[in-house]
């Protein structure tokens, strides 16, 4: 992440992030800002776009080409649908969240415990929002499946709030919907048991990281590189951060997982003795980092870091909420970073990620991005 603008060493991941009280901030450097035009990069982008082109007449239309805008369009009905419920839900509106089922609907728990039919549905809600009047739901849609053109099957997670003292819960969750009269409906929403997976599974979710990246100005130049550990239970990371073509600072970055947490967990040390611990949590292609160290000269430093996966070879990095000795310093960013290519005739295999890592998936942005 990129340096502190104050230059007190900033806190960021990679080497972006390392550059110190030298006066080499990159927003003083110059380069740290992305050009015009770009700032609003880091919006969260959906993971799955739905098509804004307008739809042709059926009579001119491929078949092929209109069954494809017809499950577009019942695509995004049915996401309509679980907006809908997150909506419902949050406001405690028991009946709403009931109208959103066919009349047979029915919703199993878990523990395979049913309630069928929309009174039944109404009431259970009743009952958990007089349990827990201050619950909030986010859904997260993973799949929609068609089994045909009126019958599909959606997968996803589920992250409940039941109070804002107490941990929030993900729990995964199918639903089925059907299209009646014209209308999508669910008409079975269950919950399914929470799998467990390692803290390698777990790490996938940073995949992308793996490889070269750089963030460059006219004056300086941060190169950061990650890959994957021996044994891939971390990701480990090193960065450099260049000023008028001397090394400024450099350093190394770990990221593992935390199963006391259940959290991505990253460690930052940079070649001037700093370090900096962050804890990751994300929101679709957003991932933020809370983030705790001392710099080399003992002062306790601490940030909130926003990096946003945009493309497979771009990402942006911010910083804000930015503390050091207990002075707030100002918040940098976004910046945008980009997969650098290999050199001709280098090969891209030293990341030896387990199989089911995609190989092109690299981050190197020495700002730092865990810290």
């Amino acid at each position: 992440m990129p340096p502190s603008a104050t230059l007190t060493r900033p806190i960021c991941i990679g080497a972006l992030c390392a550059i110190t009280a030298a006066g080499i901030a990159l927003g003083q450097a110059g380069g740290a800002a992305e050009p015009a035009g770009q700032t609003q990069s880091t919006q969260i982008q959906s993971t799955r776009p739905q098509s804004t082109q307008p739809q042709a007449n059926a009579a001119t239309q491929p078949s092929g080409q209109l069954a494809n805008a017809e499950e577009s369009a019942d695509e995004t009905a049915i996401r309509a649908v679980v907006a809908a419920f997150s909506k419902d839900y949050n406001a405690g509106d028991a009946k709403a969240i009931a109208s959103l089922f066919i009349p047979e609907g029915e919703i199993v728990a878990e523990d395979g415990t049913t309630h069928q039919g929309r009174d039944a549905i109404e009431a259970e809600f009743v009952d958990i929002f007089k349990e827990h009047p201050k619950t909030t739901i986010k859904d997260d849609i993973a799949n929609i499946h068609f089994l045909s053109p009126t019958l599909a099957v959606e997968t996803g997670t589920s992250l409940v709030t039941h109070d804002r003292e107490q941990p929030a819960e993900r729990e995964r969750y199918e639903a089925v919907h059907v299209k009646q009269n014209g209308q999508w409906r669910m008409a079975t929403a269950r919950d399914l048991s929470e799998e467990q997976p390692s803290g390698v599974d777990q790490l996938q979710q940073l995949h992308w990281l793996i490889g070269d990246w750089i963030d460059e100005s006219p004056d300086s130049v941060v190169h950061t590189s990650y890959r994957w550990s021996d044994d891939h239970h971390y990701i480990l990371g090193d960065f450099s951060a260049n000023f008028e073509g001397k090394m400024a600072i450099k350093g190394t970055q770990r990221f593992g997982w935390d199963p006391l947490a259940k959290t991505i967990r990253s460690w930052s040390f940079d070649s001037e003795g700093g370090f900096v611990d962050g804890t990751w949590t994300h929101e679709g292609n957003q991932w933020i980092i809370k983030t705790a160290g001392v710099t080399s000269d003992g002062k306790a430093a601490s940030s909130t870091n926003y990096l946003t996966h945009l493309h497979k070879h771009r990402m942006t990095w911010e910083s804000r909420d930015r503390l050091v000795g207990g002075e707030k310093t100002p918040d940098i960013g976004p910046i945008t970073i980009v997969r650098q290519a290999p050199a001709p005739g280098v090969s891209t295999s030293r990341s030896s990620a387990p199989k089911k890592v995609p190989e092109s998936s690299t981050a190197t942005r020495t700002n730092t991005i865990g810290q």
